[in-house]
């Protein structure tokens, strides 16, 4: 089917457009959150710092400056336009609010609204002063902070938009590999028959008949302490500064080998199909390779599968990642994945008060980005197969 016909059966489903802007904002987002959320947003706030506490800092910083400026001033002056400097500066954009211990810092908004929140705290466990408590809904300090913090003090919006960078690195890489290897496996198996597809074939039904998650535990046990996988990965620059790379890459490169089972037996039932049809025997009576008949006639008309299947794989590796981060053999806890947060969460709601927010925005980022990948999937499934389109 020719591609503008395809678009314009998407264009008119609304439900399909919606998704597909989302999936492309999350795309734009995720491609340029080095721009959004540099590295120093992530670094650990150095214990539960004060604002107060920070304010005196900067005040004996700036006062160092004036003396230096300005020799002739007397302390007392020099203090006052400091003090004055100081309080301009932090004036409706404190980086918190006074007095609060920004570690488990909860979203700041609803501090605004709640003037009771028990997360109202100073760094010793005291209440806030009711008169520090006084700003609202609308001031700079109620979206200093708009998803709260974790415990280290590092924004969990940060943390999710540098995850959602993660999510499509997850995504892609191994659903690129197992669509390589699926469509290969699908196409040799389809077309040659006999052996070959016998080998094949025995090939997908035994790592089908192994469980996928009890597979991918396996694999990624066995490849980490690899001696020869190190030196690799060595190889290529990811020495053990760079361990955390290393096991990330690691555990995609698995998903990659464990997850084109399903792909490859479709890709082998449809050129089954098309191997026998008119326009194979034309080509095959042209004389042509039979690499040219595979890739240039057989996978342009099974290819509409590869695509459907990618979106639905996308999502289907990050949940995987997800998994195996909350079970513990995910990636390391110095990258921010949704995994790492979501397994993180789960211990951080049995504090008191409960901290609730990175579990819960975590799983509503991941929630929304596996909803639009998975409606625009199937609108893209029933634009592509006739069968499927009323």
């Amino acid at each position: 089917m020719p591609w503008r016909e395809v678009i314009r059966l998407l264009m008119k489903r609304k439900l399909a457009v919606a998704c597909f802007v989302v999936v492309v904002i999350c795309a734009f987002v995720a491609a340029t959150a080095q721009v959004w959320v540099p590295d120093s947003d992530l670094d650990a706030n150095p214990g539960a710092d004060t604002a107060a506490n920070l304010k005196e800092r900067e005040t004996l910083l700036l006062l160092q400056e004036i003396h230096d400026d300005y020799p002739d001033k007397s302390d007392k002056e020099a203090q006052e336009e400091a003090e004055a400097e100081i309080k301009e500066r932090y004036d409706g954009v404190d980086i918190t609010v006074t007095g609060l211990k920004r570690s488990y810092h909860p979203p700041s908004w609803i501090l605004a609204l709640d003037k009771d929140d028990p997360h109202w705290k100073e760094t010793g466990g005291e209440p806030v002063p009711m008169e520090d408590r006084d700003w609202g809904l609308f001031s700079a300090k109620a979206w200093r902070f708009p998803m709260g913090c974790d415990v280290e003090g590092v924004s969990i919006l940060a943390k999710l938009i540098r995850g959602l960078q993660l999510a499509f690195i997850i995504g892609i890489i191994p659903t690129v590999i197992s669509s390589i290897i699926a469509v290969v496996m699908g196409l040799l198996a389809g077309y040659f028959g006999k052996l070959l597809d016998d080998i094949i074939v025995f090939i997908i039904s035994t790592m089908a008949s192994i469980p996928l998650l009890l597979l991918l535990i396996a694999f990624i046990q066995a490849v980490r302490n690899s001696e020869m996988i190190t030196q690799w990965f060595e190889a290529v620059g990811l020495g053990e500064d760079e361990k955390h790379w290393r096991n990330l890459f690691l555990v995609l490169i698995v998903i990659g080998l464990t997850t084109w089972i399903g792909l490859s037996r479709l890709v082998r039932a449809e050129v089954m199909k098309h191997k026998n049809r008119e326009y194979i025997d034309a080509a095959r009576a042209l004389g042509y390779s039979t690499p040219r008949i595979l890739f240039k006639h057989v996978l342009p008309n099974v290819f509409h599968i590869v695509i459907i299947t990618f979106t639905i794989g996308f999502i289907g590796a990050v949940g995987l990642e997800v998994f195996l981060s909350y079970v513990g053999i995910g990636v390391e806890a110095k990258l921010p994945t949704w995994g790492q947060m979501i397994s993180g969460g789960r211990t951080e709601l049995q504090r008191d008060p409960s901290v609730w927010w990175p579990l819960t925005f975590a799983t509503m980022f991941l929630f929304i980005l596996s909803l639009a990948f998975s409606l625009f999937g199937d609108a893209l499934r029933d634009a592509l197969d006739p069968k499927l389109r009323t």
